[in-house]
Parts: structure tokens; sequence; C-alpha cells
């Protein structure tokens, strides 16, 4: 039987993992809005509840705004995924339910999407939301008005029933990745600063497009690929040819060549320059789509 204590023993080691996630008791739905960390005023909770109630019979969507004082433990994408097959926001035929969950604790935001609205609540724009309507308003603990101009956005997008144009989608993810783009730049200049000590003036161009190209498959449209392979191979060979020349001169005048004195260089004398009673949910599924941010 000692064959069997392994087995035995991995299994249980794998039910005490997972009996807190299998085990969590999520609390019961009030209404569209359940401000359970009470982050929301009580008049304008009570004029949310309406809007949406009101907005339910308008187009059948379902929108529940959710905030909790802890995601215990989980992370903000499983919390809320969970809580919406829990709770089954949106019309079971049209799988047309939204989930805005709010995590006090973890200063962490969700917005879960269901199948029948990640045509036009697409990823991107769920993004966008959380980053210029949410985040500015929740860091100054206006939670109403972050709440408010969210449910604004969202409720337009599903009253057009438009999706967004490749422009739009195109900007949304060029802007979502900007802090990789920067990165990308001083990694850029880094390499470049090593490279300007050889007599070849290329590798800064094969390294920029190689960086512009992965850009722009993430971005992910040909446009992008295109743009960003090209002006960053440009902008790579530029680089390694400018600071070649200087890494030249210092080395000519016999002073340092280091990362920061040939840069340093290289720009000496330069200028230096975001209501009623509530009778639960309808059966809808989460498609997974949606987006998460924090404040």
């Amino acid at each position: 039987m000692k064959f069997l204590k392994l087995p035995i023993l991995l299994l249980l080691g794998f039910f005490l993992v997972t009996l807190p996630v299998l085990a969590q008791d999520f609390p019961e739905a009030t209404g569209y809005v359940n401000d359970f960390a009470q982050l929301l005023s009580s008049d304008y909770r009570q004029s949310l509840e309406q809007n949406l109630i009101d907005f339910e019979e308008k187009t059948t969507a379902e929108i529940a705004v959710v905030t909790i004082n802890s995601l215990e433990g989980n992370s903000v994408e499983d919390y809320a995924v969970r809580l919406f097959e829990q709770w089954r926001i949106g019309k079971k035929e049209k799988d047309n339910g939204l989930l805005i969950l709010v995590a006090k604790e973890e200063r962490q935001i969700r917005i879960e999407v269901g199948y029948g609205l990640e045509s036009v609540i697409t990823d991107g724009r769920a993004g966008k939301i959380i980053r210029e309507e949410m985040r500015p308003a929740f860091r100054e603990d206006n939670y109403d008005q972050g709440i408010k101009l969210a449910v604004e956005k969202i409720q337009g997008y599903i009253t057009s029933g438009e999706p967004p144009s490749s422009q739009e989608e195109i900007q949304v993810k060029a802007l979502a990745i900007l802090p990789l783009i920067i990165i990308s730049f001083i990694i850029l200049i880094y390499v470049s600063s090593f490279l300007g000590r050889s007599k070849r003036f290329w590798p800064g161009g094969v390294i920029g497009g190689i960086t512009g190209g992965v850009l722009g498959l993430i971005i992910g449209t040909i446009l992008a690929f295109t743009l960003l392979t090209f002006s960053l191979g440009i902008f790579g060979f530029l680089l390694d040819y400018l600071l070649s020349k200087n890494y030249k001169k210092l080395k000519n005048k016999k002073k340092p060549t280091s990362f920061t004195k040939s840069w340093g260089g290289f720009f000496s004398g330069g200028g230096g320059s975001s209501g009623g009673g509530f009778g639960g949910f309808s059966g809808g599924s989460s498609g997974g789509g949606g987006a998460s941010g924090g404040w």
C-alpha cells in the first residue's frame, strides 16, 4: 500500500490549496448596485440603481456595479469572472451583462463583459474607460464621479451598438503600450551607446527595426507594424551613427567613453524639456473579455 501514499498526499494537497477558492462565499446581489465597501454616497447609490433599472428596461442589458473591501487573495480578474458566473449577470439568451468591480483594499478595478456585449465593449474600450474615466476620479477619492463617468460611457456604447473603428482600436492599443514604447526607446538608446563603439552603423537600425516590429505585432495591425518597424529602424540607425561619431570624438580627446559620459557629451549644451425591489439577474455568462486597472 506504500505506493498509494504519494498520490493520496498529492491529491490531499491539491484539495487543501483549492479549497479556499472553491469554498469562497460570494455575497448575494441586492440590486444592480452592490456597494459592499461603502464607497458611494447614499444619494448617488439610489440614483444609480434607478438608472441601471431604467437602462435594463430600455435595452435588456444588465450592468452590475460592485464594490468590495478585499479580493481575499484572489486576482481581480478571477474574482470578477467567478462573481459574474455566480450571479449570472445578463439575459440568458443574450449574455448581455457587464460587471464593474472595484476592490478597495487592493485599489483594483475590473470591467468584466458578457459574450453578447464584447463587440461594442471591447477590451480596448474597457481599458480606456478605466484609465480615462475611473482612475483620475478614484485617485481623488471621488468614487461617485468615477463610476458615473464609466457607466455613462458604457451605456453610450451599448445604446449605439457600434463596434470601434480600426483607427480607434489602434489608438487605444497604442496608448495602452505607451509605457512599453518608452522603455523600448530607453533600451535602444542604451544598446546603441555600445554599438556606437563599432565602425558599423547598421546594427542600431536592425535592433530598432526588430523592436518596432515586435511593438507593431502587439498592436496587431499591418499599419502599426510597418510604421513602427520603419520609424524605429531609422531612429536606431541614426542613433548608432551619431553615437559612433561622438564616441570617436571623445576617444580622440582621451575623455571618458562610458554610457553616461558619451551620452552626456552628445547632448551637451542642449535644452531640457496624465429604486424598487430586485429580482436577481437573468442567467447571463461572462465572455472573459474586459480590462483591469488600478488607481
